[in-house]
């Protein structure tokens, strides 16, 4: 394999350079002791112009050519990664497709139950109800489409959630307990006790996270 670049191009250059320079001969054109001397080249201005179109160097950056064939190799390929419009890649699994999403309700419901305060749970109450009325994930919770399709047989927060929605609606005009909820508390997060005042944005948050976990199964 050949590796032809610029420095090289000009190296060539400068050596025929030099190689002309060398031609030129001196003459005399007054007394003998060459007082007053001036310079001939020796070689013809054509040939020196071969010479320099010879030796232009190519475009910016080498070129490398194979061996037995002479022609510029290929560069491999790099792996593209495809992405969204925002420059952000795309997702391996798609939780659930976006052309679905509906922000408004599917139906028209009747204001539903309330929570009831079991001691210190009105940070549960305030985050559940919360969810309860965000339209596109009450739309899925109420068509039950997770729970034909879920075989988690531990605790699942989307199963939890399904049930304690579905139960809200039917009970509207009245007040219920979210035993359901309660009772998986210590598996929503470990340090949450029941009983104890926690802080309803971080119980969001990780309800959040434990319904996305609920949707990979098996994996972290």
């Amino acid at each position: 394999m050949t590796i032809v670049d610029k420095s090289s191009e000009k190296s060539d250059l400068e050596s025929v350079r030099c190689k002309h320079s060398s031609s030129m001969t001196p003459f005399s054109t007054g007394d003998m002791d060459g007082s007053s001397s001036s310079w001939s080249v020796g070689s013809s201005a054509t040939e020196l112009s071969r010479a320099k179109t010879a030796c232009v160097a190519p475009s910016i950056g080498a070129a490398v050519y194979a061996s037995d064939t002479g022609h510029p190799t290929e560069r491999p390929k790099e792996h593209v990664v495809i992405t969204c419009g925002d420059g952000i890649a795309l997702p391996q699994r798609v939780l659930f497709p976006a052309e679905r999403l509906c922000l408004k309700w599917n139906q028209v419901h009747r204001i539903g139950a309330g929570l009831q305060n079991l001691g210190n749970t009105c940070f549960l109450n305030s985050a559940l109800q919360c969810l309860t009325y965000t339209a596109p994930l009450a739309n899925y919770m109420l068509s039950r489409e997770h729970s034909k399709t879920c075989h988690e047989p531990g605790f699942c927060m989307l199963c939890t959630m399904q049930n304690h929605i579905t139960q809200v609606f039917a009970n509207s005009g009245n007040v219920i307990k979210p035993i359901g909820v309660l009772n998986e508390l210590k598996r929503i997060a470990k340090h949450f006790r029941f009983g104890s005042q926690e802080d309803a944005h971080e119980f969001l948050r990780y309800t959040v996270d434990a319904m996305q976990k609920s949707c990979l199964p098996g994996n972290k």
